[in-house]
Order: C-alpha cells, then sequence, then structure tokens
C-alpha cells in the first residue's frame, strides 16, 4: 500500500472537505497543511526508519491533537536540524554563551516599556512564553524584572500570578531548563554577577512546552507576553542547498543567499508570526531579538571588528581535510540549517499578517563579551586559556552541523573524536592572535503587537 493511498483511507484526500476520525468531523481547513506533512514524513519514515511500525506511529499522532498531529509530523521531519550540546539537566549552554545575557539585557528596556503600556487584565494570570528558551538560563533575568513589572502594573500586587510558559523542541536540554528555571543551579551572567529566578518570587508557574516555534504552541489568545532571543533563525527543515559548496552559510554567498534557503526562511518566518497571531491575545506583544544581515552587511561572528569567526570555521574545518582526517564530500559538507534574515524579509513577514502591528523595529551590535573582557584585562589571560574560554561559546549552537556533515558510515564516537580535532585547530588558530577573535551578535530587534 502506497503513502498515497494510506493517507486517503485514514485521512483524505486534497479535495475533499473535511475528514473523520472517533466520529469527528475536521474542516477544511487541516486539509492540505496535514496532509503535505504526513505524506513527506511518512516518505521519510519509509526510507530512514523502518523499524517503526506505521500504525504504532499512527497511533501516536492520533493520541494528540490535529495542531499536536501537524506539529508532531513536522518535527519528525526535522528532528535532525539541530541538536544541543551537552549533557541534559548540566546548563552547559547558559555556562558557555554569556553575550546572550548582553542580548537580553539590551533588549529589556523593550519588554518592559511594552508592559507598562499593554492592556493587563486583572482577573487571570499574566501568560509569559519565551520561545526557543534552549536551557531557560539566559533570559531569567529579564522574565524576574517582567513579573516585578507586571505586578507594579497591577497596583503592586505581589501576588498577581504568573505563567512563564518555556518553549523550545522535542529534544531540548528539558532537565537543564527546569534546575535553572526552578533555581537548582546557580546562574550567572558574562560579568560573574549571579542572576536570580522569577520562581523565587512565588506566584510564578513554569511550564514546558516541545512543539516548537513554527507551529502553534498554544491555546488561541492566551499568550499575553511573547519574546524570543537568538532562536528563530533556525529553520524547520534544512534544506542543505549548501553542501558540496566552500559556503557553509547563506549569509556568507556572496551572490546572495541560495533560493531554496530564502524561501524556506520566507515561508517559517510566515508560519511563526501567524501562529504567534493566534496565541496572543488581543493588545499582546511579542518581542522578537533574532539573527539578521544587517544594513553594512554584517552578521553573526562577522563586523567591522576582528577576524570571521567563519573565516575561522572553515580554516579549522578545513585543515581536518589537510591532515587526511576527513574527505572532500565531508569538507564540503557543512550546510547551517539556519537563516540570518534581513530586517526588509521580517518586515515583508509582518505585513502579511494583518492581525499583527509593528511597533518597532532596531538593528543592534553586541560586542563579544569574552573579547572585550581580555582586552580590558591588559591580557592577564593567556592567549591559551583565552581560547579555550572563547571557543565553546561558538560551538554550543554549531557542534551539530558540523558532525552532520561527517559520514554516517563513521561511528559516533569517532564523529567526536575528529570534532575534537576540529576544535582544537579552532582554538589554536585563535591562540595566535586572540585580540581579533571573538563572536558578535547581529540581530534585529522587533516589537509586534497583536491588534
Amino acid at each position: 500500500m502506497g503513502v498515497k493511498t494510506v493517507l486517503s483511507s485514514i485521512f483524505f484526500l486534497p479535495g475533499t472537505d473535511s475528514f473523520s476520525k472517533n466520529g469527528t468531523d475536521y474542516p477544511t481547513k487541516f486539509r492540505v497543511t496535514l496532509y503535505d506533512s504526513l505524506k513527506r514524513t511518512v516518505m521519510i519514515m519509509n526510507r530512514t526508519i523502518m523499524k517503526r511500525t506505521f500504525g504504532a506511529w499512527m497511533a501516536t499522532i492520533f493520541s494528540s491533537s490535529m495542531n499536536g498531529a501537524t506539529a508532531f509530523a513536522l518535527k519528525f521531519a526535522a528532528e535532525n536540524v539541530h541538536t544541543p550540546v551537552g549533557k541534559d539537566g548540566e546548563g552547559a549552554y547558559t555556562a558557555a554563551t554569556k553575550g546572550c545575557f548582553d542580548v537580553i539585557d539590551m533588549a529589556t528596556p523593550l519588554v518592559l516599556q511594552e508592559i507598562s503600556e499593554q492592556h493587563i487584565n486583572p482577573d487571570r494570570a499574566f501568560h509569559v512564553a519565551d520561545y526557543g528558551t534552549a536551557d531557560a538560563g539566559t533570559s531569567l533575568g529579564l522574565l524576574t524584572k517582567v513579573v516585578r513589572s507586571v505586578r507594579k502594573r497591577t497596583s503592586g500586587d505581589d501576588k498577581k500570578e504568573v505563567v512563564i510558559h518555556y518553549e523550545d523542541q522535542l529534544n531540548n536540554e528539558w532537565k537543564s531548563v527546569f534546575n535553572h528555571a526552578l533555581g537548582n543551579i546557580k546562574v550567572t551572567d558574562a560579568y560573574n554577577n549571579e542572576i536570580d529566578t522569577p520562581f523565587n518570587l512565588g506566584g510564578v508557574f513554569v511550564e514546558a512546552n516541545g512543539v516548537g516555534f513554527h507551529q502553534q504552541c498554544y491555546a488561541s489568545g492566551s499568550i499575553d507576553l511573547g519574546v524570543s532571543f537568538t532562536a528563530m533563525h533556525w529553520l524547520s527543515s534544512s534544506p542543505s542547498s549548501l553542501k558540496g559548496s566552500k559556503y557553509m552559510h547563506a549569509a556568507r554567498c556572496l551572490d546572495g543567499p541560495p533560493e531554496a534557503e530564502k524561501l524556506q526562511a520566507e515561508s517559517d518566518w510566515y508560519k511563526i508570526l501567524t501562529a504567534r497571531s493566534r496565541e496572543l491575545s488581543p493588545g499582546g506583544r511579542f518581542i522578537c531579538v533574532n539573527f539578521c544581515v544587517s544594513k553594512e552587511g554584517y552578521f553573526l561572528g562577522q563586523t567591522d571588528v576582528g577576524s570571521s569567526m567563519w573565516d575561522s570555521f572553515a580554516y579549522a574545518w578545513n585543515k581536518l581535510a589537510q591532515d587526511g582526517i576527513i574527505n572532500e564530500d565531508e569538507q564540503l559538507g557543512v550546510s547551517f540549517p539556519n537563516y540570518y534574515r534581513t530586517t526588509e524579509e521580517f518586515l515583508a513577514g509582518i505585513e502579511r499578517c494583518p492581525d499583527l502591528k509593528l511597533v518597532s523595529a532596531e538593528e543592534k551590535i553586541v560586542r563579544c563579551p569574552y573579547r572585550e573582557q581580555y582586552i580590558d584585562s591588559d591580557s592577564k589571560m593567556s592567549a591559551e586559556d583565552y581560547a579555550k574560554t572563547f571557543v565553546p561559546t561558538t560551538r554550543t549552537w554549531s557542534h551539530s552541523t558540523f558532525k552532520t556533515a561527517l559520514s554516517d558510515k563513521r561511528s559516533d564516537e569517532e564523529k567526536e573524536k575528529i570534532l575534537e580535532q576540529f576544535w582544537s585547530n579552532y582554538e589554536e588558530l585563535v591562540a595566535q592572535s586572540p585580540e581579533t577573535h571573538g563572536m558578535d551578535y547581529v540581530h534585529s530587534y522587533l516589537v509586534i503587537e497583536k491588534v
């Protein structure tokens, strides 16, 4: 029985008006999205994981809501786009990604300003969603201020309940999320300042969601404030357009990003916005701080200061090939499954959503705190120590992509050994001229209102 026949017998085919499950008729609006998602996913399943029976898989889908089923299908197809680094529960991302604290600090006045102006319902809890939270450590300080600001707006009501919804992908470090959110792991910023958790304020409730921000994650009209920092550049699936090319990332292509990457990013951004427009309550705000290509052509790790991080990646990776550690296919097999949109691309997506209104948009650069501290310390830290301190912040988000480029014929242990050499190559390069190496952040700071 083919994929089309199976889906037809269980669901419906495009062109029908509805389908039934357990005596319930589901409307037309699920028609194309769910059918196409399931079709693509089943094809992937047939090719790669035949050990799972189709019947068991379909039973899993039917056990969720229709929105959950669509998300499950998309998540299944895209589950290997990005994998967190580190042992779940230890909070490795926050410990090694200190620049994100500065990015969020720069956004904090925007967030608090919107809270001071938006309507707050006095008769129910205030709901905040942190989309793409990673291990939840870097946003703790902001969310603590959010809770206090909301309570200040409600006549200083210290008992005003606030619900914080942490959202990320299914394979996220969820133990780390709760260890950070509940205060089980101490969090410090780039300057060793300890960050408190909003949970300690009392009357704050913590929840988690693994659907993925490309889909609707929460009930319609339920979210009062949505925030997202350094997350929505990840694509729902990877076109892998750069495999076979010397370029690792779409932003590096001299002739502009490949069309497949651009179209995927455009489609994903629209999905993200339409999902948020459903979730937000009337007058609710969504503050999205996302990687961008600035009007000057700057982007993450490649600005007007220092060496390009992407040149350094290329050097360290190509050295593996020069040393005979990886073959040519692996050398040219890196294709980052994320996309740095221009501000114009962000705004074009917002204009397509009639229920959303742009409040403000601004591009900002946050300098690499590791490099800034090294320079300010007058080189009291050795070059080698700086390299070992800085390089992990580039590793947290890129390691899984480099690993994906290695041949499936290699064991996981062999892949990790190769990657350790790759990161060692990078550290050796940084140690040669530490003051020139860093990872500047380039973001578009967007404030969006549900009308």
